[in-house]
């Protein structure tokens, strides 16, 4: 399947125009002496440029290569080839005079979703993971030392190899055993440890692996003709395990004998194997024809023999090679670019998601679901650091989250889980419970975001009866609960009604009832008598979790809370002593310029995690079981509209990249921390540069608030002419338009819809300038 993401040259532009913007930021604040920008780790733009020109331009490459051989001596024999759509015809034509055919295994029978030296890495990962488990922590290696250490191992056994007459392979099983007792030496111990590295190892083998294309068809034709079939490889791993290897990926019936470089001591590569080969199948060199890919080994080495080949060379095969590669070397050189890596393998072995030909929302959901992804594996990695066994993902946006760790929980790269559980809550009902009094200060708390309050506004937000309280309002002199408060502190009336006595009264009524219904759900969710636990959501500031710990931080059943956000931006209120607060991709108290960056659009995120299921309002009887409280919703006509027009959707393709990330991450093994900083650069490009494409769906969007002012969003810029032309100036004019642009959820896509050539960039400059100013 193709790679969903546009071509690397197309992709280029907006990331050079990003480049240049923070290279000349960076140059600013050195100059000044100021802190760098961001704290993550970065790529030089030689390095960016590097990299993504290797995968722009890969038919210059290929050229390079084939000019290459125009410098091959002149007595070289010339070697016929052919991609894997041809070579059923031409072997079927190539070897009516044998009898037996040979094929080397990987790359030929066989591809990998990564090259075989990541996949190493991999298992080193993967035992650096056990090692925890062993070792004290004094004791530990890292994770490089771990890899670097086999690499040795390696190299120690091949030269023992040579020193033994033999070709220079690594003895698998004399590998682990060594490489498992560096840590663990002690017997029994070291022999289990080796036989979980020589599993890990042939697991991970498996799940790298496919057939290559249409190779069983191959097979399946030259069996059909009565050729011996047999497999020759330059591999540390047994012929017994190549075999079940090739079983696994369903070609090993196929194959009557197999021959592997670690059995016979001798290399394909050096020449040595192919005697051997011939000695064993009682074979003079006509009677042989091999197929494989490296020209040395494959094709130079068995043809000097007298061996007839044929090279399996396949244009498509070569360049998701060439991506593989050049972004393996990438991140060995830099963690930066860990998420480009693990975006390269998954584009490359995409078995859930779809192509871009898809509809823009599923595009859109493929676009932004490596940062879901990325922060739900920090929510496991950060559940087991900090000891949380139970972990609530808040309704709504954390229903989309909730499916994406179901998805990703049983992966088999995480070494503890946490139990997850799905918690209605709201700002609409946790609010009342989490008040201590009915005073402007309590209020205010909530005022500040939503300023142009009435009094029946004011009532609707802290969910209290509407006409028992505008009764007492009126007492206190408040004749219209519908006009807005604009001055609240000077209005008498509504300082008096907050000072009343009867308000006040009532109030706590209304609160305590409101308290003990959230408590009784609490408890019922098992959330109450943990010693600790963690909220997951989006973001923002944290106002749910806030509320709960207002209202209950006197209660000794409620356990101390910490906040897991894709974003976290702090409000300047005091936490409370047993509340604490993460933001994984941006939080504004590490003062990282790029992490404020991806803030610019924040509204996208609520939307495309938003479950379709209303708003919690506040909990009622259960009428089924009427000593369990039920969650009392509120759902929106266009909510549902949405949900079915778009953002289902946009679900689909998070939930499908999630499935593909699950299933290959045991390959890539790298953690939420060195993902972040890569996932943030691919997220800013959207945030900053978005296609024409994508600033034009964001228009179709709509966001339904359902707490404060209580009215669906849309995202056009709202320009009112009307205004614009009483002002009776340009200068007058272009403010208003000016102030209608500030006031834009997503400033960076108006600049988009404009269509003026490389109008993004100038805006980036502008803001970037004034930022760091």
């Amino acid at each position: 399947m193709k790679a969903r993401r546009e071509p690397a040259a197309a992709a280029l532009l907006p990331s050079l125009q990003r480049w240049a913007v923070e290279a000349a930021r960076d140059l600013y604040l050195t100059q000044k002496g100021a802190p760098p920008a961001s704290h993550h780790p970065r790529a030089s733009p030689r390095e960016r440029v590097s990299v993504l020109a290797s995968e722009a331009l890969p038919e210059w490459v290929e050229g390079l290569s084939e000019a290459s051989r125009v410098f091959r001596p002149s007595d070289a024999p010339p070697i016929e080839s052919s991609p894997f759509a041809t070579l059923r015809e031409r072997l079927l034509t190539a070897t009516a005079g044998y009898d037996v055919v040979g094929f080397d295994v990987f790359n030929t029978l066989v591809v990998r979703s990564v090259e075989g030296e990541w996949l190493k890495t991999a298992v080193a990962r993967g035992f650096h993971a056990r090692l925890k488990e062993l070792l004290s922590p004094t004791r530990m290696p890292t994770a490089a030392q771990v890899r670097q250490r086999r690499f040795d191992l390696e190299m120690e056994i091949a030269g023992e190899q040579v020193a033994q007459g033999r070709d220079n392979e690594v003895d698998f099983e004399a590998l682990v055993l060594r490489w498992a007792g560096t840590w663990v030496p002690v017997e029994p111990h070291r022999s289990r440890l080796a036989a979980e590295l020589r599993a890990l190892e042939l697991e991970l083998e498996k799940r790298a692996l496919r057939p290559a294309p249409g190779i069983a068809e191959v097979l399946s034709a030259l069996k059909a003709q009565g050729k011996r079939l047999i497999f020759v490889s330059d591999m540390y791993l047994s012929a017994p395990l190549l075999r079940e290897l090739l079983r696994h990926c369903g070609l090993e019936q196929y194959f009557d004998a197999g021959y592997v470089s670690i059995d016979e001591g001798l290399r394909k590569a050096s020449g040595r194997l192919f005697p051997r080969v011939l000695e064993r199948e009682g074979l003079k060199p006509e009677q042989l024809f091999f197929v494989g890919d490296d020209e040395n080994a494959d094709n130079v080495q068995p043809r000097r023999l007298g061996i007839t080949t044929l090279r399996v060379e396949d244009p498509d095969e070569k360049q998701r090679r060439r991506r593989l590669e050049a972004a393996q070397k990438a991140v060995e050189r830099n963690p930066y670019w860990a998420a480009h890596y693990v975006d390269v393998v998954l584009s490359n072995e995409a078995h859930h998601v779809r192509g871009p030909e898809d509809d823009p929302n599923y595009q859109l959901g493929r676009t932004l679901a490596p940062g879901i992804v990325a922060f739900v594996v920090d929510v496991i990695e950060r559940a087991e650091k900090l000891g949380i066994d139970h972990v609530y993902f808040l309704a709504r946006e954390g229903l989309t989250l909730l499916k994406v760790f179901a998805i990703l929980k049983d992966s088999g790269i995480f070494r503890r889980v946490p139990q997850a559980h799905y918690l209605f809550v709201s700002r609409a009902s946790t609010i009342l419970a989490s008040m201590r009094e009915l005073s402007w200060e309590e209020v205010h708390r909530f005022w500040r975001q939503y300023s142009r309050q009435s009094l029946r506004g004011l009532l609707k937000n802290l969910s209290l009866p509407q006409d028992e309280f505008i009764r007492l309002a009126a007492e206190c002199g408040i004749t219209d609960p519908d006009q807005p408060i604009l001055e609240p502190t000077k209005d008498a009336a509504f300082m008096r009604f907050l000072a009343s006595r009867r308000v006040r009264v009532a109030f706590h009524q209304r609160r305590d009832e409101a308290r003990a219904a959230l408590a009784r759900y609490l408890e019922y969710r098992g959330m109450m008598g943990l010693e600790r636990t963690a909220l997951v959501d989006i973001g923002w500031k944290g106002s749910m979790q806030d509320n709960l710990m207002r209202a209950f931080e006197h209660d000794a059943r409620f356990p101390e809370l910490h906040g897991f956000y894709l974003a976290y931006v702090p409000d300047g209120q005091p936490q409370a002593k047993r509340s604490f607060k993460y933001g994984y991709l941006s939080d504004l108290r590490r003062r990282d310029l790029e992490e404020a960056d991806f803030l610019r659009n924040t509204a996208i995120f609520e939307m495309i995690t938003t479950a379709n299921h209303g708003s919690t309002m506040r909990y009622g009887a259960n009428p089924w079981a009427p000593h369990l409280p039920l969650p009392e919703l509120l759902h929106h006509e266009q909510e549902k509209d949405n949900s079915a027009r778009f953002f289902r959707r946009v679900q689909e393709g998070m939930y499908d990249y999630a499935r593909d990330y699950a299933r290959l991450s045991p390959l890539l093994r790298f953690t939420a921390d060195e993902l972040q900083p890569g996932t943030l650069q691919e997220l800013l490009r959207y945030t900053r540069y978005p296609t024409d494409e994508e600033a034009r769906e964001f228009l179709k969007y709509s966001h339904v608030e359902s707490f404060g002012v209580h009215e669906v969003t849309t995202f056009g810029l709202k320009l009112d002419l009307r205004k614009l032309t009483q002002h009776g100036s340009v200068k007058g004019a272009l403010k208003e338009a000016w102030k209608a642009f500030e006031t834009n959820s997503w400033r960076d896509g108006v600049v988009k819809r404009s269509g003026l050539p490389l109008a993004n960039l100038a805006y980036d400059a502008w803001f970037t300038w004034r930022a760091i100013r």
